[in-house]
């Protein structure tokens, strides 16, 4: 990592000056963060929200939150337990907390990220020579972004492959859970949707909400591993606090705009998936259905189908469940 004469330069992210003392790290195309991430300056200490896909990505932000706010990262939030939000824990030092809601914490234990390490480390290689020859063959841009995205990934991983180690929250809470800083105070609220435990970071003096995975923007979330019901009411509730800025997991910095659109998209795809259910359509048609615009142009269009196959099945599965 290197250090302009305004903010810190790293492959791997891009960061950018949300406030006085809060910046949003985003992920840079063929580096190795793969979701975003927060540095806060609370006045007394620094506060990291999720730490990247893999150690070496998670160095750098490490050394970008030293640099700009010029003392050690007290606190680290793991935002879910998803392996591109926390598979970076261990670059920060022992003078860190972890910090997760208690829900979150289990599944880490559980799983160690959404996928077991050592299973996910198994065929890390062969899903980077898949990946890399589906890129070479492909013509089509949006494909060839979304293949390039995986690749960093894989790539970002096996290079942390002989150090990483996943480092489990210790500090957890349920509900809220306040920061009260010398410069600003901060809040962490758990809300579900994207997972069974999201938690939200809040800089009310500031207008700013680091929401992770409740939002997507400019790219097509990922459903499967949640619940649409509880991430429309997730939306809302953050849409209630009205933010003038909010960090997505994945894509550019957004605004309130940014949660309505991910709100439509939510209700688009849930209805075409009950549509089609109730209609008695073959899932198999799912595969031909062209991507409706606005959400042609997003990354990560493969997400759109496998969102409209879960949603599909989820509908099946409340129509078996109804009495006749």
């Amino acid at each position: 990592m290197t250090t302009n004469r305004s903010l810190p330069v790293s492959k791997h992210f891009r960061l950018q000056q949300l406030a006085d003392g809060i910046y949003a790290a985003i992920h840079q195309s063929g580096g190795g963060a793969i979701c975003n991430a927060g540095i806060v300056d609370l006045g007394d200490r620094t506060l990291v929200f999720d730490t990247f896909v893999a150690p070496h990505p998670a160095q750098d932000l490490r050394a970008a939150a030293e640099a700009l706010i010029g003392r050690p990262v007290n606190a680290v939030v793991n935002s879910h337990d998803h392996n591109d939000h926390i598979w970076g824990n261990q670059a920060f030092g022992p003078e860190a907390d972890i910090v997760s809601t208690e829900t979150t914490r289990r599944l880490i234990v559980t799983t160690g990220g959404i996928e077991d390490l050592d299973v996910y480390m198994a065929d890390v290689e062969a899903r980077l020579e898949v990946t890399l020859a589906r890129l070479q063959a492909s013509t089509d841009e949006g494909e060839r972004c979304e293949h390039a995205l995986w690749a960093d990934e894989y790539r970002s991983i096996l290079a942390s492959r002989s150090i990483l180690r996943v480092r489990v929250p210790n500090i957890t809470f349920s509900g809220r859970m306040a920061f009260h800083g010398t410069a600003r105070s901060a809040e962490l609220l758990e809300l579900a949707g994207h997972t069974a435990s999201d938690a939200v970071l809040l800089l009310p003096q500031d207008g700013i909400a680091f929401v992770s995975d409740l939002l997507f923007v400019e790219c097509h979330p990922y459903l499967a591993d949640g619940d649409p019901g509880a991430l429309l009411h997730a939306l809302q509730a953050i849409s209630r606090l009205a933010p003038r800025l909010v960090v997505p997991g994945h894509g550019p910095v957004g605004t309130a705009d940014s949660l309505a659109q991910m709100e439509q998209y939510v209700h688009t795809l849930d209805g075409l998936a009950r549509q089609m259910a109730d209609a008695g359509e073959a899932e198999e048609t799912i595969d031909a259905l062209p991507t409706p615009k606005p959400y042609d142009g997003w990354l990560v269009a493969s997400f759109f189908r496998a969102n409209l196959h879960f949603l599909y099945r989820r509908h099946l599965q409340l129509q078996g469940a109804q009495p006749a």
